[in-house]
């Protein structure tokens, strides 16, 4: 049987979801879904990415934060503009969110920032005021980004489990060549054969 190779990286992205998700059921908080996805984007191969990259990802986070406040401020403090006109209005930001990534050197931060600012302008659900809603959801992304570097420096795999994995892959690895191997024979009997046979006929 053919095991799939399972990499740290998959195992620590799925326990970063489920800490999440635990820790947003203990504390009842709603929304778990942005904390989640921020998990998901931040979650690298090492430590040392995932540090830069988080870094990134916060000032991401806050940017996006920043800028979807003040374009709510301004279509419902400045312009009263309604649901319709929105569907124009909310791609206009995205061009702000880039240009600013990109004039804080900050390329990285444009998916994690792109993603805020859609969850603060698309969402109806605003309670509070768009600013606390804004806070909110900056505080559970980086909750998510937080989450997601402490599993990554601090959870490793244990031996015994790499031992498996590894032993796995070379058992999958050498079946998948004596296939070839063999395939390989067979391939070269039948043009032995076949040659032979012409040969016979060339023959009589």
């Amino acid at each position: 049987m053919n095991l799939p190779k399972i990499g740290m990286r998959n195992i620590k992205t799925t326990l970063s979801v489920f800490l999440c998700l635990l820790l947003f059921d203990l504390i009842s908080r709603e929304n778990s879904i942005y904390a989640c996805v921020a998990a998901v984007i931040c979650m690298q191969n090492t430590i040392v990415d995932s540090l830069e990259k988080g870094v990134s990802r916060v000032l991401g986070t806050i940017v996006g934060g920043l800028v979807g406040i003040f374009v709510l401020f301004v279509v419902s403090e400045i312009f009263v503009v309604n649901e319709e006109m929105m569907i124009f209005i909310i791609p206009l930001g995205i061009i702000l969110l880039i240009e600013i990534c990109v004039m804080i050197d900050q390329k990285q931060a444009v998916v994690i920032s792109c993603v805020v600012y859609l969850s603060i302008l698309i969402s109806k659900n605003r309670d509070g005021g768009y600013i606390l809603y804004t806070v909110n959801r900056v505080l559970d992304t980086s909750i998510g980004i937080v989450i997601a570097l402490l599993v990554n420096k601090y959870v490793v795999m244990p031996e015994k489990l790499r031992a498996f994995f590894k032993t796995s892959t070379s058992k999958n690895q050498e079946e998948q060549l004596s296939a070839v191997e063999l395939k390989e024979s067979q391939d070269g009997e039948e043009s032995s054969d076949l040659n032979i046979k012409t040969d016979d006929k060339q023959e009589k």
